[in-house]
């Protein structure tokens, strides 16, 4: 398997290649260290299946908003590609959920 691409750290002739022939380059996802959709679709595919995991693949997360920007577009890419539904998706495994099921959280506090 190549190298994963990181698009940041490209010249801008070659960032604009890539962008031309995929557009998947040219849609940013973290914009404060410049990581694109097709990177995150690539940690993806790699076996990033956390939001730690594209982190540590991709550093999306990792610039100056900390996440306030793309966590949510991370979320969701993880969501789509993985086919599971939102409120699987953690930050670092289970017992670290960022999205909690309405009906489910309802049903925990009738029990108690």
């Amino acid at each position: 398997m190549p190298r994963p691409v990181h698009f940041g750290a490209l010249p801008i002739d070659e960032q604009r290649r890539l962008a031309a022939s995929d557009p998947a380059y040219g849609r940013l996802v973290c914009r404060c260290e410049i990581v694109t959709e097709a990177e995150i679709l690539d940690a993806i595919e790699r076996g990033a299946r956390t939001l730690d995991g594209l982190k540590f693949r991709t550093r999306a997360g990792m610039g100056r908003c900390q996440g306030g920007f793309c966590t949510s577009r991370c979320m969701e890419q993880l969501a789509r590609e993985l086919r599971r539904p939102l409120t699987s998706i953690s930050k670092r495994g289970s017992g670290s959920w960022l999205v909690l099921d309405r009906d489910v959280l309802q049903a925990q506090e009738e029990r108690s």
